[in-house]
């Protein structure tokens, strides 16, 4: 690994402001209420223990300037939701009492801090601070997991920039073999049970379930990339409040930085060549007699972070980007058929044996065959064909075509403190990705893939605090993600005989008219099994071309959080709007030879061999994928919650919540979705007797926090 990183200290621009203007205090969903924010809550006592009711508490942002006035209750309690994660000072001041100060407040992502405070008596002219640090433990409720912030993250070791490769440093998660992104389990849920948030926004692909923000391709994990100079820390939450559902899993909380006060950014570059690699274990160098290079390794990761003031203790700005360019040699041990005539005849394995054995038993080849392999009947002789190095006495074949990824990734967010009773931020992040090569062995560089990456998520809050007990938030977000895929088989068959290499067709095309109209270009999906480990024997892997997408999801969801004496309560309520899409438009058609067509051959096991039957012409099955593969899945879901974080005594608190969600049944926007019942047969949704869903409601889930 060879890497350089670059820091910059004061750098600036300019980002677009976004806006959002919700109901006041519109009960109507908050899955994600508390989401990237934090709390600061406490009670102020005197010496004696007695609270003290009426006393204002100033919670100062000291990065952006801004501060929000609060006033004790009857219980002399105070609570300050929706914090910004940052460093605060918590200023307290009495009649009869000195001012006192807590500073260096470092508070986190999803994290509810409780700073209980004593001033002593005095003039109030006076001041007392103290700047020592909070304890570590969680004093305001059971939740368990921990965060990391900007710094650790940076400086930890952490290969590709994934962030999500950390969470096995929280205590219940596991990673799976390789890493990656979606390959945690915690406490032995399903990785796609963890709910992700990306500043307070579901960050879900509902088609798999995968992350839109950290989500990876079929080639790379590097797909859609976060920035990891862009957060601010993340969180990870096992038994969340009842604010939070959707999934069993762990809560993972990303909070984006937010602009300050002073500029800061940073600028970073990492390279990395085959220079320094070692050689891959299952590439040789030395190949069937010559010299077999070393595969590629290149890739570039670069890309940087500003924030800053636009308007001192107003308006903050902060933006990044990250890009990625990596070609990286992949290895697959692959089984071919022999090119060659054996000592021992053998048409299981051997091209030229297997179309001897034809014409012993006065079995004419099937010229398509001979033209995909090279092969001649006078002289009998074959070259592999579109089988790439195929060889005339070796079976095994590594196939390394490279890798090659293109990612580019924008992060941009907004913070408007417009007065001391409303705030406002936003953020967006959009990314483009491009990869071609193979997830799966192929025999010739013809036949790999190209798959298209588009992601982009976004959210926009507003923060209204009418009085010192009373705070509203609403929010909006949204997401969209789509994977599209398509082969590299640059022509469909036009039957003049000409055969493709790896520059191209040349015009010429395949030498297989599959009689397939309005299918995408392309050879047919040729599998013999036995070889290619029963993958494609020959054209691109089945089901592509294709889309795991488009998938949009848009969540509007509000929250109140009210202080009533020894209850910090908390309640809201969200709706979303999901949509899943895919594409599956592969109808190239799929060809299987699977030995026992061609008759009066028994060389394998009493029948013909595989590829007895495809130089023969006798597959076992064809396949086309035919009518509409584009669908398109809509449904709703609404849900509800209410918390309330009450404190029996100085040293004993209990949250209480209980949450509510309904998943409206799953509609086909055009009516392509279908069922078998057993007493009717098979139904689609939208006939007479069957109505607009296949799937019944559930409107009874409750679930109770304690």
């Amino acid at each position: 690994m060879k890497s350089v990183t670059f820091k910059m200290a004061r750098v600036g621009a300019t980002l677009p402001v976004l806006a959002m203007a919700l109901g006041v205090l519109l009960f109507s969903a908050s899955l994600f209420a508390q989401g990237s924010f934090g709390r600061i809550l406490g009670t102020i006592s005197d010496q004696t223990g007695a609270v003290l009711p009426g006393a204002k508490v100033t919670v100062i942002d000291t990065e952006r300037g801004s501060n929000r006035a609060l006033t004790t209750d009857a219980a002399g309690e105070y609570n300050a939701p929706t914090l910004i994660p940052g460093t605060y000072t918590v200023r307290v001041e009495a009649s009869g009492f000195k001012k006192l100060e807590r500073q260096n407040i470092v508070l986190e992502v999803g994290q509810e801090l409780r700073v209980d405070l004593t001033p002593q008596p005095g003039d109030q002219a006076q001041t007392v601070t103290v700047t020592e640090a909070l304890p570590l433990v969680d004093a305001a409720s059971a939740t368990l997991g921990g965060a990391l912030s900007n710094a650790e993250v940076n400086d930890l070791p952490l290969n590709g920039r994934n962030y999500q490769s950390l969470l096995g440093l929280r205590p219940g998660v596991v990673l799976q073999k390789g890493g990656s992104p979606w390959t945690q389990s915690t406490n032995n849920s399903r990785p796609d049970e963890t709910a992700w948030m990306i500043d307070g926004v579901l960050n879900s692909n509902f088609y798999d379930a995968s992350p839109v923000v950290g989500g990876g391709s079929f080639l790379t994990d590097g797909a859609s990339i976060l920035p990891i100079d862009a957060i601010q820390e993340f969180n990870l939450q096992e038994n969340p409040k009842s604010e939070f559902g959707w999934k069993p899993g762990a809560i993972v909380n990303v909070g984006i930085r937010s602009g300050t006060n002073a500029f800061h950014g940073s600028a970073y570059a990492f390279g990395r060549d085959d220079s320094w690699d070692a050689r891959n274990i299952f590439n040789p160098g030395i190949l069937n007699g010559a010299v077999n290079p070393k595969l590629p390794t290149q890739l570039e990761q670069f890309g940087g972070v500003v924030g800053g003031p636009i308007k001192k203790d107003k308006l903050f700005f902060f933006g990044g980007y990250e890009g990625l360019r990596s070609t990286v040699g992949t290895v697959f041990a692959l089984q071919i058929p022999e090119t060659g005539r054996q000592p021992i005849p053998d048409p299981k394995h051997s091209m030229v044996d297997a179309i001897a054995a034809l014409q012993a038993h006065g079995v004419t080849p099937s010229p398509v065959s001979l033209k995909l392999l090279g092969c001649t009947t006078a002289p009998l002789a074959c070259t592999g064909g579109l089988i790439a190095a195929a060889t005339a006495n070796s079976t095994s074949w590594t196939s390394t075509f490279p890798n090659s990824n293109n990612s580019k990734n924008q992060i941009a967010k907004i913070d408007y403190n417009i007065n001391d009773k409303n705030r406002i931020n936003g953020m967006i992040y959009a990314s483009q990705y491009t990869g071609s090569g193979q997830d799966f062995g192929q025999v010739n560089q013809l036949f790999t893939d190209t798959f298209l990456k588009t992601a982009w998520t976004g959210d926009a809050n507003w923060v209204w605090t009418p009085s010192s007990s009373l705070v509203n938030e609403a929010r909006f977000g949204y997401n969209y993600s789509n994977s599209p895929s398509t082969g590299n088989d640059p022509g469909l068959a036009d039957g003049s005989g000409g055969l493709c290499t790896a520059t191209g067709c040349g015009g010429k095309g395949y030498p297989l008219n599959s009689g397939l109209t309005g299918a995408p270009p392309g050879l047919p999906y040729i599998n013999v099994l036995g070889f290619v480990g029963n993958g494609s024997f020959l054209g691109g892997r089945g089901g592509r071309p294709g889309s795991n997408g488009p998938a949009n999801f848009y969540d509007f969801n509000d929250s109140v959080s009210y202080l009533r004496g020894r209850h910090a309560l908390k309640f809201g309520g969200e709706f979303a709007h999901i949509q899943a899409g895919s594409a599956q438009i592969d109808t190239r058609g799929r060809i299987q030879f699977r030995g026992g067509k061609t008759p009066g051959l028994t060389d394998c096991g009493g029948k013909s061999c595989t590829l007895e039957d495809f130089f023969a012409g006798k597959p076992a099955k064809a396949l086309q994928l035919v009518g509409n593969g584009i669908r398109s899945a809509t449904w709703m879901h609404p849900a509800a919650f209410f918390q309330d974080d009450w404190r029996l005594t100085s040293k004993l608190m209990l949250n209480l919540g209980m949450r509510w969600e309904y998943s409206s049944p799953m509609k086909e926007d055009h009516g392509l979705l279908g069922n078998f019942l057993p007493t009717v047969g098979l139904v689609q949704q939208g006939q007479a007797g069957v109505g607009s869903t296949l799937i019944k409601p559930d409107h009874k889930n409750f679930s109770p926090r304690a």
